[in-house]
């Protein structure tokens, strides 16, 4: 199979020159060159084992060298805002892990009295805990902390039945992927799709403005998926003893100076973040330029800095070493080639393609067709590749179509997040199912029900903020 993809890397990049060479387009020569170039990049993403980000070099390397952008407005979007507050909610992530504040706060959750007693509130708990992390931290991270503790209150109540261990933890995993979609941070296509409307068509997005509009269909989903998840088990009698998690919350040291600060800085970040959109809503000038940006970094800088006290800081320079620089290197990438895609005014032609072919359908009937087609795709493909072939075609459609390209952007960027089916599709889904407790078959059956119900859910939300506000 890897010869293969090998051998089609080496040939689609040939056989391209001489389709677009040879064959009658309408399109000049310029957007010919691009157009071989950026299909050579989007076999890459999807068929190659080359690293997503070293393709994405190899693309924006080749358009500098073809003359079809300046070397340094290309290279320029590497050093996007956006991307520093990508690499500043990576650098907190990393804060709270090293210092074991994420484990703290969910075990002093799990042990409260609310929970004793009901596994319906326990499972909503772990649903929640599970999205509020990911919505600050990545969810590859949330489902590895989350892990051992799920498995260890399955041991502690004496859950055996295979069929309810694998739901549960499918729960936890899919509310882990959800959350992510409530934050900027909190997804990779979240932070594409504000870099590209920012990027293309000057529209900035804030911080708290995506949270609003994206929170009440994250809600939305949870609560789905959460009532689902209780029919399964909906006859079955359990034995709620959580003394696992009391023993495990009693062996946590005493609360450190560096998770107080920890803390103390995130908390700060957040208020930062939000407080450009608070300013605007009552009206006020910011006394602050609070660059989304900005504000990450300089709350990540704290960290190395914090505690004050103490020679061990909350990071150490070694640290900066575990950041998921390769995703910060294809988001810049994709930021180059939307922008090029854009410029060469190809875009606009495949939005103007593709109006003509839904032109007359319902706007819900649209949105559906296109969510659907996302989510379905990211099953077997990155969600971060998907976002950034897809999202500058959509943007330039929304202005084809005469729509927000705000509300249509963040529906795809949602709907890259929404793959649910299959081991493979997300980070979460690899992680519970290679723990050989979930049943393929139960990630399959559920996953495909959410797949399409969420679909029709996003759709007529999209559709809902389509009619009624204005971005």
């Amino acid at each position: 199979m890897n010869i293969v993809k090998n051998l089609g890397a080496l040939i689609v990049g040939p056989f391209l020159f001489f389709v677009f060479r040879y064959y009658e387009t309408p399109f000049n020569h310029e957007q010919k060159t691009f157009l071989i170039v950026f299909a050579t990049t989007v076999y890459l993403w999807l068929f190659s084992n080359i690293p997503l980000f070293i393709t994405g070099f190899l693309s924006v390397c080749t358009i500098a060298l073809l003359n079809l952008a300046d070397p340094v407005d290309v290279f320029s979007h590497y050093a996007h805002p956006i991307i520093f507050l990508f690499l500043g909610g990576f650098l907190l992530a990393e804060a709270f892990n090293k210092v074991y504040l994420d484990k703290r706060i969910s075990l002093f959750l799990l042990t409260r009295k609310f929970i004793k007693g009901s596994i319906k509130r326990l499972l909503l708990t772990l649903m929640i805990l599970s999205a509020t992390f990911t919505m600050w931290i990545s969810n590859t991270a949330t489902t590895a902390m989350m892990l051992p503790l799920v498995l260890g209150i399955l041991s502690g109540l004496q859950i055996t039945n295979k069929k309810i261990t694998s739901i549960i933890l499918l729960c936890m995993a899919y509310a882990s992927s959800i959350g992510g979609i409530a934050t900027p941070i909190g997804s990779t296509p979240n932070i594409i799709a504000i870099g590209m409307l920012s990027e293309f068509v000057q529209i900035k997005v804030t911080f708290f403005e995506w949270i609003v509009y994206a929170l009440p269909i994250t809600c939305i989903f949870l609560l789905v998926l959460y009532f689902l998840s209780i029919y399964q088990f909906r006859n079955y009698k359990f034995n709620m003893d959580t003394s696992y998690l009391e023993e495990e919350y009693l062996k946590l040291p005493k609360i450190s100076i560096s998770e107080k600060c920890t803390f103390f800085i995130f908390m700060l970040t957040v208020l930062a973040w939000l407080a450009p959109s608070f300013f605007k809503l009552l009206g006020i000038k910011s006394p602050l330029s609070l660059n989304a940006g900005v504000v990450a970094i300089f709350g990540a800088s704290l960290l190395f800095i914090f505690p004050l006290s103490t020679k061990e800081k909350i990071l150490q320079q070694r640290d900066i070493k575990s950041i998921d620089w390769s995703s910060l290197l294809l988001f810049g990438s994709g930021l180059a080639l939307g922008k090029v895609l854009f410029n060469l005014q190809l875009a606009e032609m495949a939005g103007s393609y593709m109006m003509e072919r839904v032109s007359g359908l319902p706007l819900f009937f649209i949105f559906l067709i296109m969510f659907m087609f996302v989510i379905f795709s990211t099953e077997l493909t990155s969600n971060t590749a998907t976002a950034n072939i897809i999202l500058p075609i959509m943007i330039s459609l929304a202005s084809e179509m005469q729509i927000s390209a705000f509300f249509l952007s963040m529906g795809i960027a949602i709907s890259c997040s929404m793959a649910f089916m299959l081991p493979i599709a997300t980070p979460p889904n690899a992680i519970v199912y290679g723990s050989e407790k979930v049943d393929k078959k139960d990630m399959i059956t559920l996953g495909l029900g959410l797949n399409l119900l969420f679909s029709i859910l996003l759709a007529l939300y999209i559709t809902f903020l389509e009619s009624n506000f204005k971005f």
